[in-house]
């Protein structure tokens, strides 16, 4: 494991912004995550005050990332997305990259969106306790605070009642398998455009949750 390091900068400060975007998306490509080099370009540098988490090997070469929003008035980090070259799949760099983006900003929530069920059983890990990750599996109650939480980013502001962005995406996504069969049953919510809007309490919360 000490070939690989978490490097982290701000979208401004990354001159070769060309060669990063070729990378990624060819990491995007062989995840098969639909993209091209235009969508890539501004994921990575159309905010240039987003941050960039970047999985290099020991020859610099990039091989996962996430971008991330640090919402200061939420104490929210927002998640644009993470992808992770196959190669490295499965050695449990996404919790990684969380973690290092949670020691990173210091907030009190994680949030992304997203189509894909693993995604929702790495970020419970993520969580101070089990029930502080929403939607949860078996309430459907959600707190004044994570409403407050998912309007402060333009990409969850239109989530219905079940956190759900409808048509968040312009191409169809598929779904990962997962084994827990009540995380199965909360995206089956989900047509093959939708989102699911996640929220996680990475500390003790500062709202009443019980």
């Amino acid at each position: 494991m000490e070939k690989w390091r978490i490097s982290i900068a701000e979208p401004k400060d990354i001159t070769s912004k060309k060669q990063v975007t070729e990378r990624c998306l060819e990491i995007a490509n062989k995840a098969k995550f639909p993209t091209d080099y235009e969508d890539m370009y501004e994921h990575l540098f159309g905010n240039e005050e987003a941050e960039l988490f970047m999985i290099m090997d020991e020859n610099n070469k990039i091989y996962g990332f996430a971008t991330c929003d640090n919402i200061i008035e939420s104490r929210t980090t927002y998640i644009q997305g993470i992808i992770i070259h196959p190669d490295i799949q499965g050695m449990g760099f996404s919790l990684k990259l969380l973690h290092e983006i949670i020691k990173k900003d210091g907030n009190e929530f994680l949030t992304l969106r997203s189509h894909n069920p693993r995604i929702y059983e790495i970020m419970s890990r993520m969580a101070y306790k089990d029930n502080l990750i929403f939607p949860q599996i078996v309430s459907n109650k959600i707190p004044n605070q994570i409403w407050k939480v998912v309007a402060s980013h333009p990409a969850m502001r239109d989530a219905d009642k079940n956190l759900i962005v409808r048509n968040a995406y312009p191409d169809e996504k598929l779904m990962q398998k997962v084994k827990n069969e009540e995380i199965k049953t909360l995206f089956r919510k989900l047509n093959m455009k939708d989102a699911q809007v996640i929220v996680v309490c990475t500390k003790e919360p500062s709202f009443d949750y019980d």
